[in-house]
């Protein structure tokens, strides 16, 4: 009877194991360089929202143009966001230097329609940037915040994905 497992036809599952096996490492390998590239330029800006507006996380892929959008609401959806805001809020996250040594800039909000904005970049957050920011870099940072929020459709028109 022919059997697959036979070494007379040329049949080794040793060797077939040890490719797979160099396959799969090199699999883990690639998968886990691309997250490690990806990991630091991955930015996310923090909406908290408002009474009357619920607030929104966005989480940038600036290598793709893209960003998942994730209300308090529970909807999540995806955006396209130009290269060059992409590519701007990097170098200004990059020039602003460690992001929780930024000066923070204190100003009066309604309680009930009061929000703070917040960019997180490799593992660090900014001090609350809605506020007006003396600071060149703050407000650099304020500005590449507002301009990538108002990037999500209002939250009646989003779509779940």
């Amino acid at each position: 009877m022919f059997r697959f497992t036979d070494r007379r036809f040329g049949f080794q599952p040793e060797k077939m194991r040890h490719t797979e096996d160099v396959r799969k490492l090199c699999g883990v390998l690639a998968l886990l360089s691309g997250c490690a590239l990806f990991a630091g330029a991955q930015v996310t800006v923090i909406d908290s929202g408002s009474t009357n507006i619920p607030g929104m996380r966005m989480t940038i892929e600036p290598s793709s143009h893209q960003a998942n959008v994730e209300r308090k609401d529970g909807s999540k959806q995806r955006v396209k966001l130009s290269k060059e805001i992409c590519d701007r809020v990097v170098q200004d996250l990059e020039a602003a230097g460690p992001l929780n040594e930024l000066p923070v800039a204190h100003c009066m909000k309604s309680v009930s329609f009061g929000k703070s904005i917040f960019i997180e970049y490799k593992g660090v957050r900014t001090p609350d940037l809605s506020c007006q920011q003396a600071d060149a870099r703050a407000a650099a940072l304020k500005k590449d915040a507002e301009e990538i929020l108002s990037a999500a459709p209002s939250s009646n028109a989003v779509k779940r994905f």
